[in-house]
C-alpha cells in the first residue's frame, strides 16, 4: 500500500522506523494536482574579494553563489513538508563543498539573528527552513522585495530578499540530524530517505506569488538536489509530488530534479 506523511494540527507525524499510515483512497482532485507551479531557484548573492577576506565566519571562496530554493505553489495552497522516504530520498549536493558559517550562522534560518545579519558572511550562511530566513523575517525573492534592505552589501543594499510578514514558525525536522549544516570542512552531500522539515500548519509565501523558501545554499561547486514535498489543499487534503518514481496517487514532478 502506498505511504502517506500525514499532517496532524500542531505537528508533522514522524517519518522515521514506524510504518506510515495508507494513503486514502480518496482520489485527489483535478484542481489540486495543479498545486505546485514549480521550483524556483534564485542566484541571491555571489561572494567578493572581500568577502573571502574576512574569515572570522570562515572562509567563503571569492566568486561562490548563494543560491536560495523556493516552492512555487498556487494560491491557497500551503507546503507541509519536504521530506525523503524509501524510494525517494530527499538531497542537497554540490560537486565542492557547501559554506558553513561559523560565527552568527545557524542550521536552520530561524536562528539566524536580524541583528548578526551583517556580522562577517552570516548572510551568506547554508541552511534548510520552511519559509523564514531569519529568526524575525520572512524570504522572498529579491525581485518581489519592496520594503528595503537590512543587508549592507552593494548587491543587497536595496532588495534583501527578507520581509516581516506576520509571526514567523520555528523548523520541526524529524528523522533528520542538521550538524550537517555546522560542518565548516566537508559538508557537500545531505541527504534523507528517512526524515522530513515541517511547521506547524504548513508554510506559504509572504505574496501572493505563494513562494515557500525551503533553502539557502551557498557553495563554489555545481549545485544539485532532489526533492519530495507534499502540499496542504484549501479543503483539507493532500498531495505527495515527488522526484521520481511515482507509485498510487503521488505525482512526479521534473523540476522536482536539479542537476
Amino acid at each position: 500500500m502506498k505511504r502517506k506523511i500525514i499532517c496532524a494540527f500542531f505537528a508533522l507525524t514522524i517519518i522515521s522506523k514506524a510504518p506510515l499510515q495508507a494513503q486514502s483512497r480518496t482520489k485527489i482532485a483535478e484542481v489540486d494536482k495543479q498545486a505546485l507551479e514549480g521550483i524556483f531557484v534564485e542566484k541571491y548573492y555571489q561572494a567578493t574579494k572581500e568577502d573571502a577576506k574576512d574569515t572570522s565566519g570562515g572562509f567563503l571562496p571569492e566568486g561562490s553563489i548563494t543560491y536560495r530554493i523556493y516552492v512555487d505553489l498556487k494560491e491557497g495552497y500551503h507546503l507541509q513538508a519536504v521530506y525523503g522516504v524509501p524510494k525517494h530520498e530527499f538531497y542537497f549536493k554540490t560537486t565542492t563543498t557547501f559554506f558553513n558559517n561559523k560565527n552568527g550562522g545557524g542550521q536552520s534560518a530561524d536562528q539566524i539573528l536580524d541583528r548578526r545579519i551583517n556580522d562577517n558572511t552570516v548572510a551568506f550562511d547554508s541552511w534548510v527552513t520552511i519559509g523564514v530566513a531569519t529568526k524575525d523575517r520572512f524570504g522572498i525573492p529579491k525581485l518581489e522585495d519592496t520594503d528595503g534592505s537590512i543587508v549592507k552589501r552593494n548587491t543587497l543594499d536595496k532588495m534583501d530578499g527578507l520581509v516581516i510578514a506576520g509571526p514567523t514558525q520555528k523548523l520541526l525536522y524529524y528523522g533528520l540530524s542538521l550538524d550537517f549544516f555546522s560542518d565548516e570542512k566537508s559538508a557537500s552531500y545531505f541527504h534523507s530517505n528517512n526524515g522530513s522539515l515541517a511547521v506547524v500548519g504548513g508554510g506559504k509565501g509572504s505574496t501572493p506569488a505563494n513562494k515557500v523558501l525551503i533553502a539557502q545554499l551557498t557553495t563554489n561547486g555545481k549545485l544539485s538536489f532532489e526533492l519530495n514535498l507534499q502540499v496542504g489543499t484549501p479543503t483539507g487534503g493532500t498531495v505527495q509530488y515527488v522526484a521520481k518514481n511515482p507509485e498510487g496517487e503521488e505525482i512526479q514532478f521534473k523540476q522536482l530534479t536539479h542537476k
